[in-house]
């Protein structure tokens, strides 16, 4: 319940173990009504703190679970946030799907809240995939319902009313934006506008209005607009601007792929849909063992692997600064001297050359993973090399706190020296965690790591 009542109020829940003892209490007891009320919750706490997948995982138990009691409410509630988790993971026909089942309960015990929020998704969708036709037959039914929509609704109703009204009626659509935008200042608003006033040929509003825009944390959605400012661009002859455009929309996309891959949430529904709480064939005790010894021998491997790979890498980059140095001195030698041969000096800068190329790619590999982080990104998919190519690169921007770094600790792995490095740049533990895909209490471990290493 008191959970429950911090979410109603929408207050931040901090950790989840209020809502994870009463699911082991449940779970025991066998109340699969509370049981499941549970889980919804705790996956909106989940998602919440950016744990996508394990959210989606407990909100199709809570759905598996709800089947047999056939309560309308506790369905409604179990299919919204999968229509949500689904819309934001761009799966639109999974997120219809649940969007009609909440249509179909509303209308069953006549409940106009559900009913108006069930339909202004369902517009959403059907105008995503220019679908008007469908799109208008569910404007019809949920224009007498605008009343009941709470506030959040109401601005993707609004917007969607004037992206329907688009070609048909801009000035009324522009009318329809702005009342959205006078509830709250939701980002995507003032890209539907800014299409407007872009076909009407006012391309300064246009350009105001699509740079509010990109506010938006919608990555696809600031691919869209980025896309339209780069054919207005080139159209213009303005390609340096052009230029820069097209590279902002070939990270976002990388971006994009990235957090789809991380963020699948389809093969966890699918398998969850064919295999109904599987039920557990084997003991506890010899699955807990097989699944710690499993961790155990992965850990042990991981950890090899990683310190020899690193010792090379290591290796690898300090060869590289020492022959660089003295290939320099050598090179300082030969153009004091002149008994010494111009075939010589050609072939020193020859390695010069290809030790700098190496370098710079060292270093455009960090600035490539430095600008993921700052553009939001995370570590999921980052090997050490990449750790290593960040510092490298920061070594650059920041090189009195890499050495001091450097002095102060004995051997820092490169995650850790990244790990410190966030700190440096003012991320707060919340921001880290995400960064490191690792929940906040793991933090503790890092730190400890860290200051274990002090000298």
């Amino acid at each position: 319940m008191k959970t429950e009542i911090m979410w109603q109020k929408e207050e931040k829940i901090k950790n989840d173990s209020i809502i994870s003892f009463s699911i082991n209490y449940y779970e025991q007891n066998k109340d699969l009504k509370k049981l499941a009320n549970a889980y919804h919750y705790k996956s909106g706490i989940l998602y919440l703190q950016g744990k996508k997948k394990e959210a989606i995982y407990l909100e199709k138990k809570a759905e598996l679970v709800a089947k047999t009691l056939h309560h309308d409410i506790l369905n409604l509630k179990i299919y919204n946030n999968l229509s949500y988790f689904n819309l934001a993971a761009n799966n639109k026909k999974e997120a219809e799907k649940y969007l009609k089942k909440m249509l179909e309960i509303s209308n069953k015990i006549n409940n106009n809240i559900w009913k108006s929020a069930a339909l202004t998704g369902l517009i959403d969708i059907h105008l995503d995939q220019n679908n008007i036709d469908s799109a208008c037959y569910y404007i019809n039914q949920a224009t007498p319902l605008t009343k009941y929509l709470v506030s959040s609704i109401r601005i993707s109703f609004l917007g969607n009313m004037g992206r329907f009204l688009e070609k048909i009626n801009p000035k009324k659509a522009i009318s329809f934006y702005n009342e959205a935008l006078h509830i709250e200042e939701e980002p995507k608003i003032y890209g539907f506008m800014a299409n407007i006033y872009y076909k009407a040929g006012d391309v300064d509003k246009a350009m105001t209005l699509w740079n509010k825009s990109l506010n938006s944390p919608d990555i696809s959605f600031q691919i869209e607009i980025l896309q339209q400012q780069h054919q207005y661009l080139n159209e213009h002859d303005r390609e340096h601007e052009a230029h820069q455009v097209a590279k902002r929309i070939i990270a976002l996309k990388d971006s994009m792929a990235i957090i789809e891959q991380r963020d699948s949430i389809k093969e966890i529904q699918n398998m969850l849909e064919q295999e109904y709480v599987v039920q557990e064939a084997r003991e506890e005790r010899h699955m807990l063992i097989a699944i710690c010894c499993g961790l155990i021998v992965t850990i042990c491997i991981g950890i090899a692997i990683y310190t020899v790979r690193r010792r090379h890498y290591r290796k690898e980059i300090s060869h590289h600064k020492n022959e660089a140095l003295s290939n320099q001195e050598i090179l300082r030698s030969l153009q004091q001297s002149s008994e010494q041969s111009a075939k010589d000096l050609k072939h020193l800068h020859k390695e010069m050359e290809m030790l700098r190329t190496e370098q710079s790619q060292l270093l455009a590999k960090g600035k490539q993973r430095y600008d993921e982080i700052m553009q939001g990104g995370n570590t999921a998919l980052w090997h050490k090399q990449d750790f290593m190519a960040f510092m490298e690169y920061y070594r650059m921007t920041e090189p009195t706190f890499v050495e001091q770094q450097e002095k102060e600790y004995n051997t820092l792995s490169p995650k850790l020296q990244f790990f410190e490095t966030l700190s440096h740049m003012g991320y707060s533990n919340k921001d880290i965690a995400q960064i490191l895909c690792v929940g906040e209490d793991s933090l503790r471990s890092y730190k400890a790591r860290v200051k274990k290493q002090k000298r």
